[in-house]
């Protein structure tokens, strides 16, 4: 019985250190790829913010929707009717 609780003791102690050795070498491996990961992720969506922002100030343009998902019973020279109410 006594030789059964040391040999538990000494497996558990044995993989509480192998692990705490492993973690100190890989975990930071595995961090430093997740952070260049979301770098370049970032980075791509910065490049096409700044394409986007690219264009002269004050340009307004109009980027119609060619898949007809929006109201198609309203014509080109028609808006979109808002109700509002006057605050005083």
């Amino acid at each position: 019985m006594l030789v059964g609780l040391l040999k538990t003791i000494f497996f558990l102690l044995t993989f509480y250190y192998l692990f705490k050795l492993i973690g100190r070498f890989v975990f930071p491996i595995l961090l430093k790829k997740g952070v260049e990961r979301m770098q370049q992720q970032q980075q791509r969506s910065a490049g096409s913010f700044r394409e986007e922002a690219k264009q002269k100030e004050g340009k307004v343009t109009i980027n119609k929707n060619q898949t007809g998902k929006g109201n198609s019973n309203l014509s080109d020279n028609q808006g979109e009717y808002v109700d509002y109410e006057e605050v005083k």
